[in-house]
């Protein structure tokens, strides 16, 4: 059995933050999801960051997804909540760097606790999920395709993370 890194890179929101998250949205069941990687070294070569954003857009169309050019798997738009900006701030940003797209509205739709364990260090992360609603087209940008898709269950997707946020967003 491998031994646990020694080493716990926690990136969270600041107290406050996590503080105003409770207060303001209702009652959420913090799932946590784990990931082996200890085979490998973690690539910690990123700017720091506060947490992860996953949104769930919708449009007239569908679901929007994005993939990578020359992938043929497509995922839920996502990034870093950077260490200056708010979460509603990261929302707007990450959906308009990924898909170019505005937002009419969004809501809190779901909190993962998601640790990934390297061979030097597991590093911790808070993922906010938001459920949100654009009138925009896609745009693809940067060697990104994105695309509205009707179609979609939980079962197009490739992470057990992304599965869940479908699922907690269509709920909202």
């Amino acid at each position: 059995m491998s031994k646990a890194p020694k080493r716990m890179l926690l990136e969270l929101p600041i107290a406050d933050e996590i503080d105003c998250l409770a207060m303001t949205t209702p009652e959420f069941e913090v799932r946590k999801f784990e990931y082996d990687y200890r085979s490998q070294k973690a690539d910690l070569r990123y700017p720091p960051c506060k947490g992860q954003m996953i949104l769930v857009i919708r449009g007239k169309d569908g679901i929007l997804l994005v993939r990578t050019e020359g992938s043929k798997d497509w995922r839920l738009p996502s990034g870093r909540i950077l260490t200056y900006e708010t979460a509603q701030d990261a929302v707007k940003r990450v959906a308009r760097e990924e898909c170019g797209v505005g937002l009419r509205s969004s809501e809190l739709a779901g909190m993962y606790d998601v640790v990934w364990h390297y061979q030097d260090v597991s590093i911790k992360r808070l993922h906010l999920v938001y459920a949100a609603v654009t009138e925009d087209v896609p745009v693809s940008i940067k060697g990104r395709e994105c695309a509205f898709r009707q179609d979609l269950d939980e079962g197009h997707l490739g992470t057990e993370v992304e599965r869940a946020a479908l699922a907690d967003s269509i709920e909202k």
